[in-house]
């Protein structure tokens, strides 16, 4: 498989996804117009915690993507939008200044 194929593969599957979780979430949970994104955003903060305590279970991980992927969609935010602005945010984390980590402390940048 070329890295071309690849990436069109991760852009369709994530498109599948995206989809799916939308509908779902939807009928579950009430439509983008009745809910907006904090509910997400606080579930967000306990599957962290959680995938903190089990740090080498995908299905965490995975709770966490879910739920970034409704709290944007709740905020307007499209998937395609989201990879934009992670693109962004990488070429800005290039140009700073960061120490380097000493233990599994958060390491913020030099302000």
């Amino acid at each position: 498989m070329s890295i071309s194929d690849h990436w069109h593969e991760l852009g369709c599957s994530l498109d599948a996804l995206a989809g799916d979780q939308s509908r779902w979430s939807q009928a579950t949970f009430g439509t983008d117009q009745e809910r907006g994104p904090l509910g997400a955003l606080r579930h967000l903060e306990k599957e962290a915690r959680e995938t903190q305590e089990a740090p080498a279970d995908s299905e965490e991980y995975a709770d966490c993507f879910l739920l970034i992927l409704d709290a944007a969609r709740r905020a307007g935010i499209s998937p395609l939008q989201l990879i934009d602005a992670a693109q962004r945010k990488m070429a800005i984390n290039r140009e700073r200044t960061w120490p380097k980590p000493v233990d599994d402390n958060p390491v913020e940048h030099i302000r």
